[in-house]
C-alpha cells in the first residue's frame, strides 16, 4: 500500500525565501534513492511569486511502503526538519490514485486542492475533478481521519491557476 505524507512549514512574511531555495539546492538530492520513497517534491510557496496568502514549504513524499517513511521519520533524517523548523505536524494520507507520465521528472509546478469527504449512507471513492491536457503526473491522497483528500497535478509549464487551488514551486523531485 502506497502511503504519502507532507509537512507543511509556514513561514513569516517577511521571511527569506532564498534561505529555502538554498536549502534545497544544498540537500534536495540527499533523498534521490531513498529506501521505498516513490518520490518527494519539495514545495515551495512563496507569497511573492505563486498569489500565496503565505509563505511555505511543504515537502510531498510518495512512499512505496511504510518501512521506508519508517526510517525516515525515526532514524534520524527527519531530524534536519526538527533542528531547523522545530516540531511539525506530518499529514499521512492513503494513496488512492497515482499516475505519473514518462516525463515526471520535468515537473517544475504542482497545483493542489484540498476537499472534504462529506458524510453519506454509501461511500464513494473521490475522483480527481481536474483533467489537464499537459499534466506530467497526478496523485490523490485520502485521510480517513480527517475525511479529506487532496489531488496533486504536476506541471512542465506554469498552469493556469484556478480559485480554489494552490500552486507550489517544484524545487527538486527526488526519484
Amino acid at each position: 500500500m502506497m502511503i504519502a505524507m507532507q509537512y507543511k512549514i509556514v513561514l513569516p512574511n517577511d521571511y527569506d525565501m532564498k534561505r529555502i531555495y538554498q536549502r534545497v539546492a544544498d540537500n534536495g538530492n540527499k533523498t534521490d534513492g531513498f529506501r521505498d520513497l516513490l518520490f518527494k517534491a519539495y514545495l515551495v510557496a512563496n507569497k511573492e511569486n505563486t498569489h500565496h496568502c503565505q509563505n511555505e514549504y511543504s515537502p510531498l513524499y510518495v512512499w512505496k511502503s511504510n518501512e521506508g517513511m519508517n526510517t525516515f521519520i525515526f532514524n534520524g533524517f527527519y531530524n534536519n526538519i526538527l533542528q531547523s523548523f522545530g516540531w511539525q505536524t506530518i499529514h499521512i494520507y492513503v494513496v488512492l490514485h497515482c499516475h505519473l507520465e514518462p516525463d515526471f521528472n520535468t515537473s517544475k509546478y504542482v497545483l493542489a486542492y484540498e476537499r472534504k469527504i462529506n458524510p453519506a449512507s454509501s461511500m464513494k471513492a473521490p475522483a480527481f475533478s481536474y483533467s489537464p491536457k499537459d499534466c506530467t503526473g497526478k496523485v490523490l491522497v485520502y485521510s480517513p481521519e480527517t475525511w479529506s483528500y487532496v489531488e496533486y497535478y504536476f506541471f512542465f509549464v506554469l498552469p493556469k491557476i484556478c480559485s480554489d487551488g494552490r500552486l507550489y514551486n517544484l524545487l527538486h523531485l527526488s526519484l
